[in-house]
């Protein structure tokens, strides 16, 4: 009886990991076209005919109150925020499940990304805006690091949610809230001043091409094992 029960939990298994993998190649082919069409048209123009359009509307909203807001808000998405809970992200998911290979991913994808997005910068050289920036910040601007950075960090906490949360309530809430915080501190470099909207779509992208890459490999991963431990 149990070797039944544990070889139907193996089948929904493998049919979920399938239904990831369709859905993530689905979500990347969009992403590799959309972004190769923010690049191109930057290379050849420089500029967005919709940044100008966006960041209006984005500073539309602006106050007194909403300044420290938007300032709490993008500092969720900095290097040292993202690195941190990076170490704490892998230290409760390697000692809650012992899933090693998940704890290497998301090692690979934050940190790897990071580094991804500073050879796009070096590539692209484009220059942060320079009118009514809010706070100060240092290098290049296209792709939007802290935009990436966020879709990696929590797009890998949305992943892990979708995939070991049993708690249907408890998991859509968390992946409703991480989702608004990614596009919240996005929006939130467009309100400082730090980035061009199209920074933040291209951030938003290039981090999920290279999230949705690794989800797949680890799905693959896990897939993998189990025909092993079956056979």
């Amino acid at each position: 009886m149990k070797s039944v029960l544990k070889l139907e939990l193996e089948r929904k298994h493998l049919s979920i990991s399938k239904m990831w993998l369709l859905t993530v190649l689905v979500g990347l082919a969009m992403n590799v076209v959309i972004f190769i069409q923010l690049s191109l048209t930057l290379l050849e123009k420089n500029s967005f005919s919709f940044d100008a359009v966006l960041i209006r509307a984005v500073r539309s909203y602006s106050s007194q109150i909403m300044d420290p807001v938007m300032v709490f808000i993008t500092h969720l998405g900095s290097s040292t925020m993202l690195g941190f809970l990076l170490i704490v992200g892998m230290v409760w998911l390697y000692l809650k499940y012992k899933d090693v290979l998940a704890t290497l991913c998301f090692l690979i994808v934050v940190a790897g990304g990071g580094f991804l997005n500073s050879l796009l910068k070096i590539y692209f050289n484009r220059d942060r805006p320079d009118d009514n920036r809010l706070i100060e910040a240092d290098g290049l601007s296209f792709p939007s690091g802290h935009s990436m950075g966020s879709m990696l960090l929590y797009g890998f906490l949305v992943y892990l949610s979708l995939r070991y949360d049993r708690w249907k309530i408890r998991k859509a809430g968390v992946v409703t809230s991480l989702i608004c915080l990614i596009f919240l501190i996005g929006i939130s470099r467009i309100y400082l001043g730090v980035h061009y909207p199209s920074d933040v779509f291209a951030g938003f992208l290039a981090g999920f091409v290279w999230l949705g890459g690794w989800v797949i490999a680890l799905e693959l991963a896990y897939i993998w094992n189990n025909k092993k431990r079956r056979y």
